[in-house]
């Protein structure tokens, strides 16, 4: 998870392909160049005039398109000017409240919107003497504000939690517990001390990562300059400086996360089951998260918009973000509010946790034959060992409830967020459906025709130029042509740099005598692999679902200590693990039809799939491949082989798991054999390609 948390910090923030991103080298560029200025007017004046020079020639210097670059040059440019005069900037928000209260419908000063223009106009007055000082604040705001971290370290205290609690449960350990001479309270107070360890470790592994890849990335600047100087804190009121901040946001962090391991904890002991009890905390983010999106900031609800389990998680806009809570009609500081809150809710749960577990008989979970899976039980008399195999697998150990998350997820996504094409994809897709077919001699007459009236144009365009020049035509006739032929000169253009290089690759295949066909083939190099990060965003997925689903099938006899009892048995264990790769290759089947036939559905919606029966070598990249195989056969030889590999990986992790007997092991193990190896190359790092099975995985021709 530790580093999955770091790929995924580094390729969301660092690395990223979503629209409009603006690289790490982008603004370290710009704020390297910011400093070479003393002066924050000539720093403002630098900014200002890169904007101008923008607008003017639309040259970029830093980002690599005119939207991302005039984004970094306003956001700089805001930024400067707020700490260049952080005292006009704070003198504003006085103003703009006590303006407010002269407004006619806030002018009763037992509303709550009066009391809190007074109360924002109090709380600024004491920083309009800071000196805020301008420097790099993307280290700061990467380190904090990265919510993945999040879910990942909740994730981590449910383990927590099923290691103190729910082990004890499967096996009905509490009651002889409790006759031991320190079985009930002292032994409840280790737990929670043990637990509020386990998460400051877990924070400071997870948010520390965060903060070394942003210090390394971007730096942190001067640590002693006030909070108010970083981007996004301009509206903070608490007088600290950059370093107290990073250590008030990790404290924050790590009590926060305590709250929630406690809040697990108590669920873990009075839920019937687990998954009652996960279901239940569950149900408690929803319901935060709801809370959260709904109520507005003007309701005399919005205590419970902000005093919930979702917005203390997010423990960079508690602090950055100035607010006032409405409590009965009072404007109180969010920041008071939440610290209150957040320790009486862990001094309460806390002493709830060694109450219940003290007071409170812990039973086992239940496992009662009225329970949803003891009636999906096989038939007494089956002795089929495969089928009672598959019913562990799919139900005991709870892969069939994984598959089904995972083809919910798949289902969202493919509903939800079809693949976007570029504009020069959608003008391929044109073009070549336009001329889709057999590439014989009447396509190859509509292409020359094509390239004839696109000349035909050029020289019209130069003939409309020539006679308005010599007064032959009157400007607005000489505009209305112009315009008509830019059109179709802007398209020509297109024209020649996607169209007439294939056609070009097309006509040399043909005197090569092979029988090729225009495709679209755009979507073919998608599907299977050739471009784009696509097909190895959905290898990664397959990996990680492989360990997570087959390691258990294999290490659950050795971890139930029942491993003995079927060595003595009359097949023995050595037959049994046969049946338990079979088991796995079955699960391993399934779940590359759970990937890649949505990944097939996005692509063919979104690309279009025709002429599946045209030569392979008709797509260039597949050139060197025979006429005899058509574009079907080679999506079908390429799909069975990676199926095959993920079959070969299956019994590579089904050994793993064998010799170390332990699941926590293997999957440590599996991850860095498999699933690190193929991160890298997804970055663009290619140190491991030899060694692992990235190729063979992702193969093609």
């Amino acid at each position: 998870m530790l580093l999955l948390n770091g790929f995924f910090i580094y390729n969301k923030q660092i690395k990223g392909n979503d629209i409009g991103f603006i690289s790490a080298n982008a603004k370290i560029s710009l704020n390297n160049d910011i400093a070479k200025y003393n002066n924050n007017n000539d720093k403002i004046k630098f900014v200002h005039n890169k904007l101008k020079a923008l607008e003017k020639d639309d040259v970029t210097h830093y980002a690599d398109d005119s939207y991302s670059e005039r984004t970094l040059l306003d956001n700089a440019e805001n930024q400067l000017k707020i700490v260049s005069d952080y005292k006009a900037y704070i003198n504003k928000i006085i103003e703009k409240s006590d303006n407010i209260t002269g407004v006619s419908i806030f002018e009763d000063s037992s509303s709550f919107s009066y009391k809190n223009a007074v109360k924002t106009a109090e709380d600024y007055k004491p920083l309009s003497n800071i000196e805020t000082a301008y420097s790099n604040s993307e280290g700061v705001n990467m380190a904090t504000d990265f919510m993945l971290t999040d879910l990942i370290v909740i994730l981590l205290l449910c383990i927590v939690c099923d290691a103190l609690i729910g082990s004890e449960r499967n096996i009905n350990i509490n009651s002889l517990q409790r006759t031991c001479r320190y079985g009930r309270n002292k032994s409840a107070i280790s737990k929670m001390v043990v637990g509020f360890i386990t998460t400051a470790v877990i924070c400071l592994m997870f948010y520390g990562v965060n903060y070394i890849i942003a210090g390394y990335t971007y730096r942190f600047g001067d640590l002693f300059r006030p909070i108010q100087s970083v981007d996004s804190f301009s509206n903070c009121t608490l007088r600290i400086n950059v370093l107290q901040y990073l250590m008030l946001h990790f404290i924050t962090k790590v009590l926060v996360m305590y709250l929630i391991y406690t809040i697990v904890n108590v669920l873990s002991m009075v839920g019937k089951s687990k998954t009652i009890s996960y279901i239940a905390f569950l149900c408690i983010l929803i319901v935060s998260y709801c809370l959260n999106l709904f109520i507005g900031d003007n309701t005399s609800l919005m205590c419970f918009k902000y005093i919930n389990l979702i917005s203390f998680v997010d423990t960079k806009n508690v602090i950055s973000h100035y607010r006032n809570i409405n409590i009965f009609g009072e404007p109180i500081n969010y920041v008071t509010c939440f610290w209150i809150v957040l320790l009486v809710l862990l001094l309460g749960l806390v002493a709830l946790n060694i109450l219940i577990y003290s007071r409170k008989k812990i039973t086992a979970y239940n496992k009662s034959n009225n329970s949803f899976l003891s009636k999906l039980k096989i038939s007494r008399g089956s002795t089929n060992v495969i089928v009672h195999e598959l019913y562990k697998t799919f139900l005991s150990n709870k892969v069939g409830i994984i598959i089904l998350v995972v083809l919910l997820t798949q289902l969202y996504i493919t509903i939800s967020s079809p693949i976007v094409l570029s504009n020069d994809e959608k003008y391929q897709k044109y073009y070549f459906s336009y001329y889709a077919g057999d590439f014989n001699s009447n396509t190859k007459s509509k292409i020359e025709n094509q390239i004839k009236k696109y000349e035909d144009n050029k020289k019209l365009m130069d003939k409309c130029m020539s006679d308005y020049d010599n007064g032959l035509i009157t400007k607005e006739k000489y505009e209305d042509l112009f315009s008509t032929y830019s059109t179709i000169d802007e398209d020509y253009s297109n024209f020649k740099k996607y169209v007439i290089p294939y056609y070009d690759y097309l006509i040399n295949q043909s005197k090569a005598d092979k029988s090729v066909s225009v495709v679209n083939y755009n979507g073919y190099c998608a599907l299977l692999g050739l471009e784009g990060n696509l097909s190895n965003t959905y290898c990664l997925a397959l990996y990680v679902l492989m360990v997570i689903c087959i390691i258990p099938i294999f290490t659950v006899e050795y971890e139930r200590k029942s491993i003995h009892l079927l060595s003595s048995t009359k097949l023995g264990f050595k037959s049994l693990v046969f049946k338990k790769i079979v088991c796995s290759c079955i699960v391993t089947a399934l779940l590359n039809l759970l990937i890649y036939v949505p990944y097939f559905i996005r692509i063919i919606t979104s690309y279009g799939i025709n002429e599946l029966g045209a030569a392979a070598c008709s797509i260039e990249e597949l050139s060197n491949i025979s006429d005899g195989l058509s574009i079907l056969n080679v999506i079908i030889i390429t799909f069975a082989i990676r199926l095959l590999v993920s079959l070969v990986i299956t019994v590579i992790i089904s050994g793993i798991s064998l010799f170390t007997k332990n699941t926590i092991i293997s999957i440590i193990i599996t991850t860095l054999v498999f699933v690190v190896p193929l991160l890298l190359p997804i970055n663009d790092i290619n140190i491991l390609n030899n060694f692992s099975f990235y190729h063979l995985q992702n193969f093609n021709f």
